[in-house]
C-alpha cells in the first residue's frame, strides 16, 4: 500500500523530460532577451560617446578661456592663438594664454595664475590627432620645470579656434600686436573621427561653441 502511494507521488521520466525542455526554452528566451538588451545598451553607449567626449573637452576649454587674464603685469603674459593645419590640411590650431584657476561659476576668474598651452599632435597610431594641454602653475619659480602633458581628447579629426575682435572673426590672435587686448569671444570647433575602423580618415561628430571672454576690453567697457 505504501509503495503504491510512493509511486503515485513520483515524477515519471516523461514528465521530467517535458519539464527540462520547458526550462531550456525559457532559459533560451531569457538569454535572447538579455542579449538584445545588452546589444541595445552597447549601441546607445557608442552613439553618445562622441557627444560625451566632445562636451567634456569643450567644458575644459571653456574654463580656461573664460578665466583668461589681460596680458599686462608680471604674471599675465601674452594671449597667442595660432592658426595651423596638419599635413592633410586639417585644422589643428594652438593657443597659449594666462588665466586663473576657474571658480565655480563659468564667468568667475579666481585662484592662482597659470599658463596654459593647448596644441594638437599626431596620435601614436598615426590615424588621427589628439588635443594636449600643458599647465605651468608656479610662474614665479626660480626654475620652471617642463609641465606634464595632459591629453584632453583623442580621436580628433580637426581642432579650430577663431577670435572675435568686435567686428570680424579672426583665425589667429597675438595680444602683443593688439595693445595687449583680449578677444571679445573665442569660437571653439571640435570635429572627431568616425568610429568606423574601415573609415578612419572620415570626419564624424562635430560641435562648435562660442565663449565670451570676461576680461576683454569690451566686457570691461560695458561694465563702466
Amino acid at each position: 500500500m505504501n509503495n503504491h502511494r510512493g509511486r503515485a507521488r513520483a515524477f515519471t521520466l516523461l514528465e521530467m523530460l517535458v519539464a527540462t525542455a520547458m526550462i531550456s526554452v525559457l532559459a533560451g528566451s531569457f538569454y535572447a532577451t538579455l542579449r538584445v538588451a545588452f546589444s541595445a545598451r552597447q549601441s546607445a553607449l557608442q552613439t553618445i560617446e562622441p557627444v560625451r567626449k566632445a562636451k567634456l573637452t569643450v567644458d575644459l576649454l571653456r574654463s580656461d578661456i573664460q578665466s583668461a587674464l589681460i596680458p599686462k603685469g608680471v604674471l599675465a603674459g601674452s594671449f597667442l592663438g595660432e592658426d595651423a593645419t596638419d599635413v592633410s590640411g586639417r585644422d589643428c590650431d594652438a593657443l597659449l594664454l594666462h588665466c586663473t584657476n576657474s571658480g565655480q561659476e563659468e564667468t568667475e576668474a579666481t585662484g592662482d595664475v597659470r599658463m596654459v598651452e593647448l596644441y594638437c599632435e599626431l596620435a601614436d597610431d598615426g590615424t588621427g590627432l589628439r588635443l594636449v594641454r600643458r599647465i605651468t602653475s608656479n610662474l614665479l619659480a626660480p626654475r620652471v620645470e617642463e609641465p606634464p602633458e595632459e591629453v584632453l581628447c583623442r580621436g580628433l579629426w580637426s581642432f579650430n579656434l577663431r577670435y572675435f575682435d568686435g567686428s570680424d572673426w579672426q583665425d589667429s590672435w597675438d595680444s602683443g600686436n593688439r595693445d595687449n587686448v583680449l578677444p571679445l569671444a573665442v569660437e571653439v570647433t571640435i570635429q572627431l573621427q568616425t568610429d568606423q575602423k574601415a573609415e578612419q580618415d572620415i570626419a564624424g561628430y562635430w560641435t562648435s561653441e562660442v565663449f565670451l571672454v570676461p576680461c576683454s576690453s569690451f566686457m570691461l567697457g560695458s561694465a563702466q
